[in-house]
């Protein structure tokens, strides 16, 4: 078989600090040929800023070493060899911390040889390959089977041909681009187009940060081979950010060229003074060299006045080294002056919550970026560390932060159906349900049933309970409403011959309401029961207020809309009015995606997505506005889709991809 090029590309889409993304590529070709192979990296760590880079670190240096080890094994063995070792550097991590948690993991790791692939997943982290306009995910259940101890325990394997694109992503990519688009965006592009178009896809649709790493497959040229064979390193780096500077693109790389993190990971400061050291001892080698040489003739004035200028160099470096002890002395003493402030910080910041919770915020986020900015430096590094923790801590104490470890699954959809993508519940009277794009399942106890497929045409998006009608509706993508009733599922009509666009429904008495973003408008159909359909739209929204960033909605009489930014606004009657949130949480919200509540609950529930956390308000009557109460933060969950508050029970249902997780309130 011919030699394969591939040819490589990072691409990061969006602006979040909430989370730590980087891609990693590394090879050893040029001491052992071919048959090294390379080692793939596409990683997120949300929700631990203090330790994320150094996880990232540590699981790519363990990758690199074990997997280059003994290039003569067999490569599924070493690739083996190299997750088990992940996983132990892993639990060590977790070891460290009393609650076990180390962020969020997104992560795709993987290895080709040859014209093999080898790679494993977990997280949302997926990877997908483009061959002849077809897109597959190949990464699809790799993590369903990990144990708890265990954050790689699959791996997937296969061919690789010529003509093939591999995409590693930090997120389930299909969720904002479809499988179709996604194909005909890289079909044929060189690599770097093909991730410019994707980009220009997704950078409307996506809330937070995306890390993708693209690797095309072509046959090699014979002046590729033959500039590998006569060791030229052409090891070359590409970054494509999405911003307004634009896509920047390097050459394509040889198989087997790839980059070390070595070679461009961010300089660190050393914590001692061998740098310095490294300079004077440099110098003092050449001077004794070149007093060595003056000697070797004898003595002129020529050669003294040369000595005399070597001497002065040499002065002058001892006075450089000097006066670079003096002023890293000083620095230490600065970063330890900043250390004691953020402990005054963190005080001053207990007693500033019991009066004024923002200024307790303010308080913090200052000890933050001072402890961050030891920890940046080089030095301290332990000692920031625990400070940064102390801040965390500090947070979730005057947020009341509930943690959740070890969330406890009540159904897993994917015993019904191995490739579900779940995407709501739906309650209707006291029965729940889940649905995804195309099928139905009803959790009935911890018990679900087999699917029931809604339409094989059409893309369900949205889902409600309709209880006037006792019946279920579904928003399609193409505009549609579908009604499931008695068994049997049914298209819905309205004297306007066709509904509005939209991304969200909700319904109440009997009325559904459809959130049309495009129009900045939600519409309102109310059903006649005596035509069996839909009168004609309304508008609901009559102050023009603007709704076209609303990413959700929810009704108890008046009406919430969830904001893309995390605000809430609430509106009565068509109207804006006038409502605050009080008492907000620390933390903004990294990817707000629904909202809750009904009239029979006396909170209402907000959903932060890639967070994986749920957000507690209590509502208050007298004033109208709502108060932050608490939060529930699902530890290493992986992103959420939805949730369900039982008000008799008063237990919280939340869903994963798969999976329904149940808390006590």
């Amino acid at each position: 078989m011919a030699a394969l090029k591939a040819g490589y590309e990072f691409l990061f889409v969006g602006r979040d600090d909430n989370s730590f993304l980087e891609n990693y590529a590394y090879d050893l070709f040029q001491d052992h040929g071919e048959k090294s192979g390379q080692v793939f990296i596409n990683l997120e760590i949300q929700n631990n800023p203090v330790d994320a880079e150094e996880i990232a670190q540590a699981i790519f240096e363990t990758m690199q070493k074990v997997f280059f080890e003994d290039v003569a094994r067999e490569p599924y063995g070493r690739f083996e060899a190299s997750l088990k070792a992940i996983n132990g550097v892993l639990s060590q991590f977790k070891a460290q911390k009393s609650s076990g948690y180390i962020g969020n993991l997104n992560i795709i790791v993987a290895a080709i040889v040859g014209d093999e692939l080898f790679l494993t997943q977990t997280g949302d982290a997926e990877a997908y390959l483009i061959r002849k306009r077809y897109v597959s995910i190949v990464s699809e259940g790799l993590n369903e089977e990990t144990s708890g101890e265990e954050v790689f325990s699959t791996i997937a394997n296969g061919k690789i041909e010529q003509g093939d694109i591999v995409l590693f992503s930090s997120t389930r990519l299909i969720r904002y681009i479809g499988r179709s688009d996604l194909a005909e965006a890289i079909h044929r592009k060189d690599i770097a187009q093909a991730l410019a178009n994707v980009r220009d896809i997704i950078s409307t649709e996506i809330l937070g940060r995306v890390g993708l790493t693209g690797i095309a497959f072509a046959h090699a040229a014979v002046e590729d081979l033959k500039t590998v064979a006569e060791g030229e390193d052409h090891v070359s780096r590409s970054m494509l950010e999405a911003d307004e500077v634009g896509v920047s693109a390097k050459e394509n790389t040889l198989t087997g060229k790839f980059l070390s993190i070595f070679k461009r990971g961010p300089a660190r400061r050393s914590s001692g003074s061998g740098m310095v050291r490294g300079v004077f001892s440099n110098v003092a080698d050449r001077f004794g060299n070149f007093k060595e040489s003056l000697m070797e003739k004898g003595m002129g004035k020529n050669k003294i006045l040369a000595l005399l200028v070597g001497v002065i160099v040499v002065l002058g470096v001892l006075v450089f080294f000097a006066n670079s002890n003096r002023a890293q002395k000083e620095e230490l003493q600065k970063l330890d002056q900043t250390l004691t402030g953020v402990q005054d910080k963190l005080t001053m910041a207990e007693t500033q919550s019991i009066a004024n919770k923002q200024a307790a915020k303010d308080t913090l986020d200052k000890a933050y970026l001072d402890a961050k900015s030891v920890l940046d430096s080089g030095y301290y590094r332990d000692k920031a560390t625990i400070y940064l923790l102390q801040i965390e801590e500090t947070r979730d104490k005057l947020d009341n932060v509930n943690r959740i470890n070890n969330p406890k699954v009540i159904a897993d959809l994917a015993t019904k159906r191995s490739d579900v993508n779940a995407l709501g519940f739906v309650n209707l009277s006291d029965r729940v349900f889940v649905y995804e794009y195309n099928a139905l399942y009803e959790l009935v106890l911890d018990q679900i049933q087999q699917p029931i497929t809604v339409d094989k045409d059409e893309s369900i998006i949205a889902a409600a309970g309709f209880d006037d009608q006792k019946s279920i509706v579904f928003l399609t993508k193409a505009g549609k409403l579908i009604q499931y009733k008695d068994g049997n599922m049914s298209f819905m009509d309205t004297d306007d011959g066709s509904f509005h666009k939209g991304s969200a429904l909700t319904t109440w008495s009997n009325k559904v309401y459809l959130l049309d973003v495009a129009a900045n408008q939600i519409w309102k159909y109310a059903y006649k029961g005596s035509n069996g359909k839909f009168g004609k739209a309304e508008g609901y929204v009559t102050d023009k207020t603007d709704v076209a960033k609303t990413q959700d909605f929810a009704i108890d009489s008046n009406v919430y809309l969830l904001q893309a930014n995390g605000d809430i606004l609430k509106l009565y009657g068509g109207t804006k009015v006038q409502f605050y949130v009080n008492n907000a949480p620390f933390n903004n919200l990294v990817d707000p995606r629904v909202i809750y509540t009904n009239e029979k609950l006396a909170q209402v529930y907000v959903l932060d997505g890639k967070a994986a956390r749920v957000l507690v308000y209590d509502k208050d009557n007298k004033t109208g506005n709502i108060n932050y109460k608490s939060q529930y933060l699902f530890s290493g969950v992986g992103d959420l889709r939805d949730l369900y508050v039982n008000p008799d029970s008063k237990k919280l249902y939340v869903l994963t991809k798969t999976k329904v997780l149940e808390q006590d309130l």
